[in-house]
């Protein structure tokens, strides 16, 4: 027999999880949550980084104001001569 075990929620986080069970054509929560687990370790597993070397990369950014994309490279790599 399985072994369960309760958790809290926010009652934000509950109508969310209500909202994709509906959509998901009726799950119940349980299944709802064991559903949206499965695709998040499936997806966690595409990438395969290390969150803390994403993190601390952050600290080398910088606000450059406003941008245009067609510019990219030279926000990232410098003016090139």
């Amino acid at each position: 027999m399985a072994r369960y075990t309760t958790i809290r929620l926010s009652l934000k986080d509950k109508k969310r999880l209500e909202k994709l069970a509906k959509l998901l054509g009726g799950r119940s929560l349980t299944d709802t949550l064991r559903y949206i687990l499965d695709i998040a370790e499936r997806e966690l597993e595409k990438y395969d980084v290390n969150i803390d070397t994403v993190l601390s990369s952050l600290k080398y950014g910088r606000d450059i104001g406003e941008t245009n994309a067609e510019d990219l490279d030279k926000y990232l790599y410098g003016e090139s001569q």
